[in-house]
């Protein structure tokens, strides 16, 4: 196992693109940790860099208290899984897990029974005689996984390794990787831009933006208290409502509604104050007749997510969104409030958590965020 720490690394391509900007992270051993964000925020790059893939333009990747940050990627003690699997077409999958071992000059019985070993803790025996082309999409992500393991590396590095599967064995591939990690214990860092495994895999998150880290925590406190308007918009299969909104005498004045504020927020702000109103649709109540505390408006669509429904209610200039037992018609007029204990008010300025320190470089841009589930229009 291993203890990865980060200091102030940056990575600037030719042309000036910073894809990590000075960045500083601490990964507990043994730990299982994601790195989540959108095309482009720099989270492969990263990885890529600690792997030793691609050099730092400044500051120090440690592995163990050894700065590592000029090795060879050979030198590092480290098992990647890249996105397309990266096997050899023309290699038996024995001889595709064994590989990184005879470059180790591991001779060739001893690695072939690790090969083997390693293939049957993950369901491979059968398999090993078979090239790439001969395997399923599932069972190629398998071998390369073996390989890694094989290799008995003290880091696994992770690159997006489910992207290539269907829904059904992206399911079954994350919950195996968990079991695995958990079984084995090598620390492990995971790149991908799927919010789903990150919350289902990680012991701790880092959500990325324009090369920088934006929020640190653990899967439950990035969703359930997201400390900007960009983490906000990014996590969660169903879009956070973000609704703009303004402080009037103690409450919140919501297109002409009034709301109450959130709890904690309220020693934070003063009349006047321009805030975003947040509310995940899961912590929304739909009713049908006027209560106080709610805001108006009309079906306008309904989805079935399976056991239940998502409501898109539209009404007053506004759009949200809530989960429901059972769809209502179009057009249907509803008075939606919001579990008071799950809300949260955000800044308009810089985006940031009301209650939460301003952090120094955060940009205004952060406060626009696409505010897919619920924007004032």
């Amino acid at each position: 196992m291993a203890r990865v720490t980060l200091r102030s690394l940056t990575k600037r391509y030719p042309g000036g693109v910073t894809a990590v900007d000075a960045l500083d992270l601490e990964i507990a051993d043994g730990e299982f940790f994601a790195l989540l964000g959108p095309s482009g925020c720099g989270k492969t790059t990263l990885l890529r860099t600690i792997a030793g893939l691609e050099a730092a333009t400044t500051g120090q990747v440690i592995i163990d208290d050894v700065d590592v940050t000029r090795l060879p990627p050979g030198d590092r003690d480290i098992g990647m899984v890249f996105q397309d699997y990266a096997l050899y077409p023309h290699m038996t999958v024995q001889d595709n897990i064994a590989y990184p071992l005879k470059v180790r000059k591991v001779n060739k019985d001893e690695r072939r029974g690790m090969a083997a070993d390693a293939a049957g803790n993950l369901q491979l025996g059968e398999l090993l005689e078979r090239r790439p082309g001969q395997l399923s999409g599932g069972q190629q992500q398998r071998v390369a996984v073996a390989r890694a393991i094989a290799y008995q590396p003290r880091l696994f590095l992770f690159d997006e390794p489910l992207s290539n599967l269907d829904a059904q064995l992206r399911v079954e591939a994350r919950t195996f990787l968990k079991r695995l990690q958990a079984e084995i214990g090598v620390t492990t860092v995971y790149v991908t831009h799927d919010q789903s495994e990150a919350l289902a895999l990680a012991d701790r998150m880092a959500v990325m933006q324009r090369g920088r880290v934006r929020q640190l925590a653990t899967p439950e406190e990035v969703y359930r208290r997201p400390n900007s308007l960009f983490v906000a918009s990014f996590i969660g299969s169903m879009p956070m409502n973000l609704l703009d909104a303004e402080v009037v005498d103690g409450a919140l004045d919501i297109a002409g509604s009034r709301l109450s504020l959130p709890p904690d927020s309220a020693e934070h702000v003063t009349s006047g104050d321009r805030v975003v109103f947040g509310s995940r649709p899961e912590f929304a109540t739909l009713h049908d007749e006027p209560v106080d505390n709610a805001l108006e408006g009309q079906v306008a669509v309904a989805e079935l997510l399976g056991n239940s429904y998502l409501l898109t209610v539209e009404g007053s200039g506004l759009q949200m969104r809530a989960v429901a037992a059972e769809a209502a018609p179009n057009g249907t007029r509803v008075w939606v409030t919001f579990d008071e204990a799950n809300c949260l008010l955000y800044r308009r300025d810089d985006g940031g958590l009301v209650g939460s320190p301003r952090v120094e470089g955060d940009e205004a841009v952060d406060a626009d965020a696409p505010r897919v589930a619920a924007a004032r229009q």
